[in-house]
């Protein structure tokens, strides 16, 4: 029984290691009047998220303004991104860029 234990608890830890952990980071408070989905958004998110979103991703790709308000409209960018934050996969969004980005949801996430 205490070998059947400690196997039990060296898996439980391995699993919990393999776990991807969450960005604790804070939203920064933004000046959401200069938040564009041109300017702002779409710029971020081809840098740090197109290598995994692109035009054939299974996962939502969000290459254009559709693709990424229909991951906005099903909130799973929210979720994804704000809420969660596990993504993008292997790093995070800096405190600034998180702000950004809940400005622009905030303000209905507008194509402009």
């Amino acid at each position: 029984m205490k070998k059947q234990m400690m196997i039990l608890a060296g898996l439980s830890m391995g699993l919990i290691a393999c776990q991807k952990t969450t960005a604790t980071e804070p939203v920064a408070s933004n000046d959401c009047t200069a938040v564009t989905y041109a300017g702002t958004i779409k710029p971020l998110f081809d840098s740090r998220c197109i290598t995994c979103h692109g035009a054939t991703s299974g996962d939502g790709p969000i290459t254009n303004y559709a693709q990424t308000k229909a991951l906005v409209d099903n909130g799973k960018l929210k979720l994804t991104v704000l809420t969660t934050r596990s993504m993008p996969q292997g790093s995070t969004l800096t405190a600034g860029q998180l702000g950004q980005v809940q400005c622009w949801l905030d303000a209905g996430a507008p194509n402009n």
